[in-house]
């Protein structure tokens, strides 16, 4: 017997989370699939800030800025434990393509478009005072810096919060469970049946609508339910024209302050970002397909390059600085004719017969993608009101350091957490210990297995496909340490 729902929504990022959350909160039946953990594709590979998006405003996208600045204030109040506010440096140096009056005006205008949801406004320091705030920058040429404030989140455990309110309100989340089938009913609904990855178990759901939020495979899914559909009808045509972008990770290499630099080979912006115990580096942003192969979710070895090179320009003493770790993610632009380096942050949402996605948008807007997503399928629904959101406080992550025990048995029970890699990457920070978390791997993989009745073969086999991916990005780190 198949579930009987309002909404079924495929893809487990922070789109699709954030319209199973909505959704649920507005009283409707809704289930969540995705084909592998939550948050495991884009949404934990950004550049983990909530953010109004400075550059933008050299495009003049306003409406953009203003909006996510005011998403900024509320998802921060809403989850104080994984968003805060930190101080950015903006250096200008002789030559720069910003002049610091055209930098102060940006700054300026930043500061008016957050209006009384805004944190610390703007200031302008001298040469002196940047280098005593940040000792490490390079001091050739340099002129000035403004100082601004932005927030700093963790993208997995937010992702994990805004599913966790989901099912609180109702939504029931499954994750590793691929869609396998999909057909139309006599009455016009939807029935889809998901493989679970794990166990190969099927599952049958029948919804009213389908929410496809799969970011960057957008245009696959869509492809997939019109093919599945309708047996030999053409494809709709491309939503998206993703782009790759690659992080790295290394130990702290500010004093605490963010940096906003400026590329000297390409002109790119890019960010020095204080994360955790950590910095992160980045990012790129080559072109993709869409829908994408396999191979293009793998940073390459010149783009890695190229973040270290800029970094050890803006930073001298990091040049013989290694990385810890790198992240590499698609972002799902939407198709158009600007350059993909100006590309839209914004969204769009598509109904097709029914199956309704959401391409495009940023991690910050979540929740206004949400409403924009749900109106449609409200009206659909022939419900002619409008969602209701609330500002309130999404689930909090276990406080502090708690022991590694607890905080297993915390990710199994109301986190999601089915395999190791779930805890390991995101819902704790152990990938970047020393040795990969592989030490850690062990004892997750022994609890776990208590937890959830795993064999002892399903256990080592958890633990070698954990060895293989680090083993994977030992491999590049290696290659970045030989080439110097």
């Amino acid at each position: 017997m198949a579930d009987s729902l309002d909404l079924l929504v495929l893809g487990g990022g922070i789109a699709g989370c954030g319209v199973a959350r909505l959704a649920a909160r507005n009283g409707l039946r809704v289930a969540l699939i995705e084909r592998g953990d939550l948050g495991s594709g884009a949404s934990s590979a950004s550049s983990h800030m909530l953010h109004g998006g400075l550059r933008y405003l050299e495009h003049g996208r306003f409406h953009l800025v203003r909006e996510s600045l005011r998403e900024r204030a509320e998802v921060s109040r809403m989850a104080p434990a994984l968003a805060r506010p930190r101080r950015f440096l903006v250096p200008l140096y002789r030559g720069d393509r910003v002049a610091p009056w055209k930098l102060r005006l940006g700054l300026t205008l930043y500061d008016f478009l957050a209006g009384a949801q805004g944190l610390s406004p703007h200031v302008m320091a001298r040469a002196r005072d940047v280098l005593g705030l940040e000792p490490e920058l390079s001091p050739a040429g340099l002129l000035a810096a403004g100082i601004y404030s932005d927030v700093v989140m963790d993208d997995a455990r937010l992702v994990i919060a805004v599913a966790r309110d989901a099912a609180a309100h109702g939504a029931a989340i499954r994750t590793w469970s691929e869609p396998v089938t999909a057909r139309r009913t006599e009455k016009g609904e939807f029935t889809i049946t998901a493989r679970d990855r794990l166990n190969g178990s099927e599952h049958a759901y029948t919804a009213r609508l389908v929410i496809n939020a799969t970011g960057p495979w957008c245009d696959a899914t869509r492809r997939w339910l019109a093919t599945a559909m309708t047996p030999g009808a053409a494809a709709p045509p491309s939503a998206l024209r993703p782009s790759r972008g690659v992080h790295l990770v290394y130990p702290p290499l500010t004093r605490g302050h963010g940096l906003l630099l400026t590329a000297r080979s390409d002109g790119r912006v890019f960010f020095v970002i204080p994360y955790a115990d950590w910095s992160l580096v980045g990012t790129t942003e080559v072109e993709s397909h869409s829908p994408p192969a396999d191979a293009e979710f793998v940073p390459t070895h010149e783009e890695v390059q190229y973040l270290r090179g800029e970094l050890a320009r803006a930073l001298p003493g990091t040049r013989d600085a290694m990385p810890l770790g790198v992240t590499s993610g698609l972002r799902p632009l939407l198709a158009s004719g600007d350059s993909v380096g100006h590309a839209s942050r914004e969204h769009r949402v598509i109904d097709e017969n029914r199956v309704i996605s959401i391409a495009g948008g940023k991690y910050t807007t979540f929740r206004v993608m949400a409403r924009d997503t749900l109106a449609v399928a409200l009206a659909r629904l022939g419900r002619h009101v409008a969602a209701r959101d609330s500002d309130d406080p999404l689930p909090a992550p276990l406080a502090g350091d708690p022991p590694l025990e607890r905080a297993i048995d915390h990710a199994v029970e109301f986190e999601f957490a089915q395999r190791i890699e779930d805890v390991l990457r995101r819902r704790s920070r152990l990938w970047l210990a020393p040795d990969g978390g592989r030490d850690a791997a062990r004892v997750v993989a022994e609890r776990m297995a208590r937890r959830l009745g795993w064999s002892a073969e399903r256990a080592r086999e958890e633990v070698a496909a954990w060895d293989g991916a680090r083993s994977e990005d030992d491999v590049l780190l290696e290659r970045v340490r030989r080439a110097g």
